[in-house]
């Protein structure tokens, strides 16, 4: 598989360092999730797999074989916003297209109450699969916008390029008013919070 948003770093922790990839932020109110990175960084690299721990927490690491599909961090993070929820959606109809392998959180303000927003580690093997992008923040801050994986290539998608998208490349994505709230979509059942694959 191949990655997509994955920046592996040395993080500390008790036993020394180790090459990973961070989930979430530490702190109260807040999750933060640590993937070890086993493996060299090759962007053009589809050698990639998930391993598992002896605790079964996923790892990173490098397949014998190349595969189809990608491992992504997939982030709401955004802008420092009260009342916002930053997180990811999949088309409902693309749900079993994704693993959500794991999860963190991070939040605004000392005490995590001023606004959050989620991160997912998830294995996206069938195609099209197409996440609709929340940004902690609110639309006036930050613009909502989809995400398509292919078996090639992952595109970034502006609302007001979603037709010219479908017309370019012959896939779907529903029209969906993104300055409004979610949850009258999540009820119609057209797109599910990742949060709720776990």
């Amino acid at each position: 598989m191949k990655l997509w948003n994955i920046e592996p770093y040395k993080v500390s922790t008790g036993f020394g360092e180790i090459e990973a990839v961070v989930l979430g932020e530490e702190g109260r109110a807040r999750r933060k999730v640590i993937i070890p990175f086993q493996a060299k960084k090759d962007i053009d690299s589809n050698r990639y797999n998930i391993g598992y721990t002896r605790n079964q927490y996923p790892k990173i690491i490098e397949g014998d074989e190349s595969s189809d599909g990608w491992i992504a961090k997939l982030s709401g993070g955004g802008t420092y916003t009260r009342g916002t929820y930053g997180t990811v959606y999949v088309l409902v109809e693309d749900k079993d297209k994704v693993n959500v392998l794991s999860y963190g959180y991070g939040a605004y303000g000392d005490a995590g109450r001023v606004g959050s927003w989620n991160d997912f580690l998830a294995s996206i093997t069938e195609f099209p699969a197409r996440f609709l992008v929340r940004p902690a923040g609110g639309p006036g801050k930050r613009k909502r916008y989809w995400l398509v994986f292919t078996k090639d290539k992952v595109y970034t998608v502006k609302q007001e390029e979603t037709s010219i998208f479908t017309e370019t490349t012959g896939i779907d994505i529903p029209l969906l008013d993104l300055e409004e709230g979610m949850s009258q979509y999540e009820e119609a059942g057209i797109i599910i919070d990742l949060y709720n694959l776990i």
